[in-house]
């Protein structure tokens, strides 16, 4: 520990630790993390030089005893939020929101799912990834672009501060989206493989969201694994055909890969095969 950043009368200041404080960051330890690999090698990935080989390396022991208890916590609200429905009059049915549920229970789930998705927010500002933002003196996020490069000197945010990286913080941020994209009819959010065939008679009307494959220049399924694994500690119960694997799925992501693929020219054959097949689609 190098410093510890705090508010003073005249802006921010930055002070020595003691040793007590230091004791107090070496104490922490994580009754739970995620010990999934990293992959060995991929695209935009280079922390693996270094010795971080799992998710977990990836955060201190501090960051995931918070982010532990961050998730535990919203199956704890899951709860309440439910037994707080149910006294409000809401169906007590025991439908869960995955069968289409709209009782007490579905709504509990529903709430825990944008809790997590807070929780998830937080990640971005809580590993050990993080670096220090002079010019503004705050903390950048870990994915300041759409990879995981080593960082040499990083900052730790203070999850119950009201600085960057704060638990309210994150709740503002889905807040935003949900008063913007506020719906006003039942709608159902569904992912499909644009290589695979659509059903022809399906006639319900569609927004439909895409984003085209860049080629060899992201690896989306590497990446998302950063936020999967805790997305599927909060709500793995609630989704369970969602988070059935223990990681992103990969093996139909549309990149050109070499390391996936065994070499450049596979992963080029195997990225144009995919975007022939799409493009020579009926549909």
């Amino acid at each position: 520990m190098m410093a510890i950043v705090a508010e003073g009368q005249n802006g921010r200041v930055y002070l020595a630790p003691t040793a007590e404080q230091e004791a107090i960051a070496n104490a922490a330890q994580p009754q739970w993390k995620p010990d999934t690999d990293l992959p060995k090698e991929a695209l935009g990935f280079r922390v693996q030089n270094y010795g971080m080989t799992k998710h977990a390396d990836l955060f201190t022991p501090r960051q995931l005893v918070a982010l532990t208890t961050f998730s535990d916590l919203v199956g704890e609200a899951r709860e309440k939020a439910t037994q707080d429905a149910v006294a409000a009059g809401l169906p007590n049915d025991d439908v869960p929101l995955n069968d289409g549920g709209t009782g007490a229970r579905a709504y509990g789930e529903a709430i825990s799912v944008y809790l997590a998705f807070a929780v998830d927010k937080m990640t971005d500002y809580h590993s050990d990834l993080c670096s220090w933002h002079s010019g503004r003196d705050t903390i950048r996020n870990t994915f300041g672009r759409q990879a995981i490069p080593m960082v040499w000197d990083f900052a730790e945010a203070n999850p119950m501060s009201d600085s960057t990286g704060n638990f309210n913080g994150a709740i503002e941020w889905v807040v935003k989206v949900l008063e913007i994209a506020h719906p006003h009819a039942y709608s159902k959010v569904t992912q499909h493989d644009a290589t695979a065939p659509h059903p022809h008679h399906d006639t319900t009307p569609k927004l439909i969201s895409t984003d085209p494959p860049y080629y060899s220049a992201v690896p989306y399924a590497d990446l998302s694994d950063f936020f999967y694994v805790w997305l599927r500690r909060s709500l793995g119960t609630i989704y369970p055909s969602i988070f059935n694997t223990v990681l992103v799925p990969k093996a139909q992501e549309l990149v050109a890969d070499h390391f996936r693929h065994g070499g450049h020219t596979q992963a080029k054959d195997f990225f144009e095969a995919g975007l022939v097949k799409i493009f020579s689609s009926s549909e």
